[in-house]
């Protein structure tokens, strides 16, 4: 149904903020008849429509199966924070942190609009508050990068929250976990879900917040809970026999809240358990005094009777519950205090200061204990300083709580100074954690191993064992019951273990680059400290959790970290010398490497010496062997044997790579033992390799494009390689990339330009513009440096093209004249012909269209001359494409049909497809909307194997141009929808724009005015530098947008710059899809006689054109002229006319025009 306009009541009660003279513009578009008008693609229908507001939102009732499209973690114990997707606090200004605050405070719950804007505004709200707010609540969106996050309901709005998202849930929920836990006589689980809780505030709630209103009454209660939570961990504390670690918060508690009783009480107990009777009794002598003279009062009754039961030494005090303080004093239910049991063993170490990610790893250790094994073992594996033991302690204290039984943990010196522990001494120290003196442990390790096993039958424990250097040293220390869980860490994969013994490995990566720039931040205590220094330390450091706090403890040293200076100096001294703290030899990187590179075989050791050497960020094992000089076959099991001790990392099936630091080491290993000589040769027979792989691959691919002639040694046979040459070039990429770079500066340089060369058309077509960039930019530096004129020739095309692909068309065509010079003096006609096509590209990109048929017909000619068929075909559609633009649509159809029929005699079926799209395109322009969707169909069907949109995203983008012509709206939205999902990951801005410009097409024609404009400005930030025609399209979009909404001044203003742009470029086929929306706009804003000349104009342009549809357009505003202009005959006959069109075109009749 189309949408009717509002009356003026009707926009005033929809909030719509009106000037008085958009008012009175709103009145008289108001009058006209009711009308839907074509989009400026052609086809779409569009109507005047003034919104009220957002569709609501279902309600959401359960906080904990709320399905986000992005992890955001809002912590409120402490000033406001906000972390999305790991990135702490997205910019807000105060008064929208207040009210993202307000809604934080009522989570899960709608708060009404008149509540936020009195909050929000106490004094005096301003006339506009309700837009304001929703302008507000819009930039909060935004912000947290997810729309559906602040939910609108009928009378206000409401935050959707996860549980896990909001720290004061979090509190709730552990804080009515433990109260369930001391119900059922869980103490010690109690204790833990409490001081989880209570470690979650930073601070006094919202204390960055104003309170008042709603935020007042939560800090009221949170604060009120806090100290209830408190008080409450302190009584289970006193009820486990924990009194001397209570005294000291007991004492700080009741000096801060010096009028809540029940602190003093508990402290007094603790004090008298403790042996401390005269302090207990000095607790309530000085409450007493300040009571009577600050009050005068005395203490209450239960203080009293403690005071009393204290003088007299009560037995009672020794295990009574403290939750029966009041009437019963009943016995605590657990192990009489002061036995002579030993203690449960809490051997954890201190946990490590502010750890940071590992999430997943820490839910795959969750799954570990929550599953049915019988002993649960986990192995941690992986490079030293990857963070095993921070994870390890880390988790452990998170379940300590499960384990009630204790924890035990010991370092088995794996891989440090000191000798590995021995069986029977960690045997020895493992009984005497269990209260075995160390003289009656047995001699013996397997009797001693059977003791441990005895004692730790039926309990409950976490046994961690850190820095394991083998499964022999482990396995005698695993318990043989049920009950306990082994957490192992090691620097090797304990396979052998594993296999006897069951259990789960994880091998640990860096940490990502998020969380690793979180560590540092937050190891500086600097929450705004310089971002992009940060980022930049991060990465030298590897995101290996020991270097970035090594490179912490350094920068702490000083009073103001200077980050960037610190980067400066890792860089010039390297991060091996410079990642150590003073004083401190064990806390460097060296040293860790060095310990696990000294065991290693003296084969191995070499080849990794040599792997530092690769100038790629992985290595296959074949180029591997190709380094050392071997055999596959003899260099596997080495390459098995170096990552089996994570000086490697076999990462994917088949690849390896060293991480950054260790890669660093091996070279510096390297430069010290092995011979120069040594070094260039094995690298050589890798870069040889490298190159003769890239164009093995590129005469399978593409056969048909331009390249150098024959090297040397072509005829020297390249092994095969697993898989199709494309996936082969797909995981090589970045190795060539990066092998072109090494040649460039060190030689071979013809390397660098015929593997450049090799890449050129695989680069473009899979759209790797910003990789080109430097492969084009280091095979010319080569190709000067050896003075190779055709070398050049080369790289100045291959640089080129990378530039126009990256939307630097201008100086991409710079290149291609330089190009085309080099090509003709050494008579390189391929060349000439590719620089002629890049050329065409260049112009059709910037808008230089008559240029641009130039340089096409000339590369049309030499093709054909050299009898390049697949060249010929791309010719001929990008001179379609040209003719296109410049409203020649005949001759577009007869360039396109001309590419078609050459396409099919290259038997390649994604350039017959690309021919389909276009021809498509011209048919659908020319009001044939049947004949383009046969020809899309055809192209679907060859395109359907394909493996993504991007691969044929103009099919997609001009089908949902043709669904919205012909009012099938859902398909045209689903087709924009799904293209911009798949192109927004894309690197060629081109494409994405051409994405955005049909999504906003098909908003604006659907009524979403606001939304179509945001992405018509998405277009316009894409295409600042290049594609002209789009960005003059998305000029235009907006200035119809902008009609929708009735802002008329502001569109007539876009519109007509538009058309101006449009002009200078001869695009005449937006020149006409302009005139039509100009004339609407004239009309809307009273002036007839402005619309009648722009209609007047626009219908002659798109009859010269030939663009029907557009035609149509003419027609029907030229009717709703006549109509205003008391002329209904002429009217009528227009609209006949433009119906005619549209039914013929088949196309959707628009509403204004059905009888």
């Amino acid at each position: 149904m189309p949408s009717q306009p509002y009356s003026p009541i009707e926009a005033v009660t929809a909030n719509i903020a009106l000037t008085a003279a958009d008012r009175r513009k709103c009145v008289m578009i108001s009058s006209f008849p009711l009308r839907q008008r074509q989009s400026i693609c052609g086809g779409a229908c569009r109507s005047l429509v003034v919104r009220s507001s957002l569709p609501t939102l279902p309600l959401r009732k359960d906080l904990g199966s709320i399905p986000m499209a992005h992890k955001i973690d809002f912590k409120v114990l402490g000033p406001l924070e906000v972390h999305v997707e790991g990135e702490p606090d997205p910019p807000l200004s105060p008064i929208r942190r207040r009210l993202l605050a307000i809604l934080l405070a009522r989570a899960g719950t709608q708060v009404g609009v008149d509540v936020l804007t009195a909050s929000l505004w106490p004094e005096t709200p301003p006339p506009s508050a309700n837009a304001t707010l929703q302008v507000h609540i819009h930039r909060i969106r935004r912000a947290l990068h997810d729309a559906e996050r602040i939910e609108r309901g009928p009378g206000g709005y409401k935050i959707a929250l996860d549980a896990e998202e909001l720290d004061v849930l979090r509190f709730d929920e552990l804080y009515e976990r433990a109260r369930r836990q001391r119900a059922s006589s869980e103490l010690e689980a109690a204790i833990g879900s409490l001081e989880r809780g209570l470690e979650l505030w930073r601070g006094e709630p919202y204390a960055d917040i104003e309170p008042m209103g709603l935020i007042a009454t939560e800090v009221n209660r949170l604060t009120e809970q806090r100290l209830i939570a408190w008080q409450a961990l302190h009584e289970l504390r006193l009820d486990q026999g924990y009194h001397h670690q209570s005294v000291a918060p007991l004492y700080e508690l009741a000096r801060a809240h010096p009028y809540t009783e029940r602190f003093d009480i508990l402290l007094m107990l603790a004090l008298f358990r403790a042996g401390r009777q005269t302090e207990a009794l000095e607790v309530f002598r000085t409450r007493r005094e300040r009571l009577v003279n600050e009050l005068g009062i005395e203490p209450g009754e239960l203080m009293q009777r403690m005071h009393q039961a204290i003088l007299r030494d009560d037995d009672r005090l020794a295990d009574v519950a403290t939750s029966s303080l009041e009437v019963t004093w009943t016995p605590v239910r657990r192990k009489a205090i002061g036995t002579a049991q030993a203690p449960v063993p809490r051997e954890l170490p201190i946990p490590p200061h502010r750890f940071t990610g590992r999430d997943d790893e820490l839910r795959f250790l969750d799954g570990i204990v929550d599953a049915s094994e019988p002993v649960p073992i986990a192995v941690l594996t992986g490079m030293g300083g990857i963070g095993k033991t921070a994870l390890a302690v880390h988790w452990a204290h998170r379940v300590a709580e499960r384990f009630p039984d204790g924890q035990l943990y010991l370092d088995l010196r794996g891989h440090s100074g000191e000798a590995a522990l021995r069986p029977i001494e960690a045997l020895t120290a493992l009984l005497g954690s269990l209260g075995v003196p160390a003289g009656n442990v047995p001699l013996d390790a397997d009797q001693a191993a059977a003791r441990f096993r005895t004692r730790i039958v039926d309990r409950r424990m976490l046994i961690v064992l850190d820095n394991a250097a083998s499964a022999d040293q482990v396995r005698p220390l695993l318990p043989g019951g049920s009950g306990c869980m082994v957490l192992v860490t090691s620097r090797h994969r304990l396979s052998d273990l594993i296999a006897w013994h069951g259990g789960s490995r994880l091998t640990l990566d860096p940490l990502a680059s998020d969380d690793a720039q979180t560590l540092l931040t937050r190891l500086l205590h600097r929450r705004h400290t310089d971002t992009a220094a940060v980022a930049d330390l991060a990465e030298l450091c590897g995101r290996l959790p020991l270097a970035l706090r090594i490179a912490a403890a350094n920068l702490a040293e000083g009073t103001r970290p200077d980050v960037a200076g610190y980067v400066a100096r890792l860089s010039e001294d390297g991060p091996l010398a410079s990642l150590q703290i003073e004083g401190s030899p064990d806390a460097a990187i060296r040293a860790v490497f060095e310990s696990s590179y000294r065991v290693m075989p003296g084969e191995a050791r070499r080849l990794f010496r040599l792997l530092g050497l690769v100038p790629g960020p992985d290595f296959t094992s074949e180029a591997a062997a190709r380094l050392a000089g071997t055999s596959t076959e003899e260099v596997q099991p080495i390459l098995d044997q170096l990552a089996a001790a994570h000086l490697i990392d076999h990462y994917r099936p088949g690849r390896y790579r060293l991480h950054d630091l260790l890669r660093l080491y091996a070279e510096e290993r390297a430069r010290s033992e092995d011979a120069g000589q040594r070094r260039i040769e094995a690298i050589e027979r890798l870069l040889g390799w490298y190159r003769r792989g890239a164009d093995a691959c590129r005469k399978r691919l593409y056969p048909g494009v331009a390249s150098l002639p024959a090297a040397a040694d072509e005829d020297e046979q390249f092994e095969p390689f697993a898989g199709e040459a494309t996936e082969w070039l797909d995981a090589e990429r970045g190795n060539l990339t990066a092998a072109v770079q090494h040649a460039a500066e060190h030689g071979p340089y013809a390397v660098a330009w015929r593997i450049a060369d090799s890449l050129r058309a695989y680069m473009w077509i899979n759209m790797h513009g910003a990789e080109c960039l430097r492969l084009g930019r280091a095979a010319l530096d080569a190709a000067e440096r050896a003075g190779d004129a055709l070398g050049q020739a080369a790289a100045e095309l291959t640089f080129a093209a990378a530039l126009i692909r990256c939307n630097r068309s201008e100086e991409g065509m710079e290149h291609c004249y330089r190009a085309a010079r080099l090509a003709t003096a050494t008579g390189w006609l391929e060349g000439q012909a590719t620089v002629g096509h890049n050329l065409t590209i260049g112009c059709y990109f910037t808008g230089k269209l008559r240029e641009g048929l130039v340089h096409g017909t000339t590369a049309l000619r030499v093709n054909r001359e050299l009898g390049r068929l697949r060249s010929q075909a791309l010719n001929l559609q990008l001179l379609g494409n040209l003719h296109s633009d410049l409203g020649e649509l005949d001759r577009a159809i007869e360039y396109r049909r001309a590419a078609l029929e050459t396409a099919v005699k290259t038997d390649d079926d994604a350039l017959w497809a690309i021919a389909l799209v276009d021809l498509a395109e011209a048919n659908y322009l020319r009001g044939r909307l049947d004949e383009a969707g046969e020809h899309l169909d055809e192209a679907f069907k060859l395109e359907s194997g394909r493996s993504s949109i991007s691969d044929h995203c103009d099919l997609f983008l001009i089908a949902a141009r043709i669904h919205l012509t012909a009012g099938r709206d859902e398909e045209a939205l689903q087709h924009a929808k799904s293209a911009v999902a798949e192109l927004s990951k894309s690197p060629v801005r081109r494409l994405e724009a051409s994405a955005f410009w049909t999504l906003a097409l098909v908003r604006d024609a659907i009524g979403e005015h606001d939304e179509a404009i945001t992405h018509y400005d998405r277009v316009l930030e894409l295409t600042e530098q290049d594609s002209a025609d789009f960005r003059i399209r998305a000029e235009l979009g907006r200035a119809a947008a902008r009609y929708g909404l009735g802002e008329l001044d502001q569109a007539h203003e876009e519109a007509t710059h538009a058309l101006q742009a449009a002009r200078g470029c001869e695009y005449r086929i937006i020149e006409g899809q302009t005139l039509n929306l100009l004339a609407e706009i004239a009309l809307g804003l009273g002036r007839p006689t402005d619309a009648a000349a722009h209609a007047d104009h626009a219908l002659r342009v798109n009859r010269e054109t030939g663009y029907r549809l557009g035609e149509a357009e003419s027609h029907r505003v030229t009717a709703e002229i006549r109509h205003v202009e008391g002329n209904p005959e002429a009217a009528l006959r227009h609209r006949m006319r433009a119906r005619e069109i549209f039914r013929d075109a088949g196309a959707a009749i628009p509403a204004d025009l059905s009888d």
